[in-house]
């Protein structure tokens, strides 16, 4: 049956406008579910009571819907999430960003950070991450960067005092806060020193990855000990839940093989 090829036009114009409508829809779907959820919620909630953020954002803070295709800042599965949620006051707008964790059969807020737009390579941090023992939470990127680099050394050294080398020639010193899989760092109580040796204190500064050179390990840290440590939390089992496999046969063999490497440095 010959159809002609006007008809042919019209049908996939109509087929790839129900595809995009059906698409669109659902994705409209998934973020209005994850608003509706109770961690981000409480995230939100977090926020709008800060002092900091009311100042600097301005009353009422509004949240604005977030993209799923960025799949780097926005994801979630069934023990961790992490979104980036644009927010906006009647002063100023910016980015949310919020780590959450299931502990429990409870969903918790482990770090929250405030991005102004105004000030890009700064964020005010409203929820501290905690220090208590934690699987590491990121993307299957950062999860990779996190097993198959030294990441996970800098993130060992979370509460602890040290001293980052800016490219710029500058260097900060402070208390480690927190670290993404990116190597973006979060310090409390930091002491800026830019080239010509002035000083300026902060209560809390970000530290994009890509401003940084080094960062320096104090001389009473074990390195291989540290390394080892660490990821003994991200193995801990929990007596109260079954075993389920978590982990591809590809991500163990990585872990193995880094694992080996630390023994025969060790050795």
């Amino acid at each position: 049956m010959y159809i002609p090829t006007r008809r042919l036009v019209q049908i996939a114009g109509w087929g790839g406008l129900i595809v995009a409508t059906t698409g669109f829809y659902l994705q409209n779907k998934i973020v209005d579910n994850v608003r509706s959820g109770s961690y981000y919620k409480d995230a939100l909630k977090k926020l709008r009571s800060h002092p900091g953020a009311v100042h600097y954002l301005g009353e009422p803070i509004k949240d604005k819907r977030f993209k799923l295709s960025d799949s780097q800042n926005n994801y979630s599965d069934a023990a961790s999430a992490k979104f980036c949620v644009p927010v906006s006051g009647q002063k100023e707008r910016g980015y949310y960003y919020f780590w959450a964790e299931k502990i429990d059969d409870t969903w918790c807020i482990v770090r929250a950070e405030l991005e102004l737009k105004s000030k890009p390579d700064e964020r005010l941090v409203i929820v501290k991450q905690s220090s208590r023992k934690m699987m590491f939470v990121g993307t299957s990127r950062e999860k990779f960067f996190y097993h198959n680099t030294l990441l996970c050394l800098v993130k060992s050294l979370q509460d602890k005092n040290i001293t980052v080398d800016l490219r710029n020639d500058s260097y900060v010193c402070g208390q480690l806060t927190s670290v993404d899989g990116y190597m973006n760092i979060s310090m409390s109580k930091a002491v800026y020193c830019d080239s010509q040796e002035n000083e300026y204190y902060f209560d809390n500064l970000f530290v994009q990855a890509r401003n940084i050179r080094y960062v320096h390990i104090p001389e009473t840290i074990s390195i291989l000990g540290n390394i080892k440590n660490e990821f003994k939390k991200g193995n801990e089992k929990d007596p109260n839940k079954e075993d389920k496999p978590v982990k591809s046969r590809k991500a163990k063999k990585a872990l193995q093989q880094h694992m080996k490497i630390v023994a025969s440095l060790e050795n």
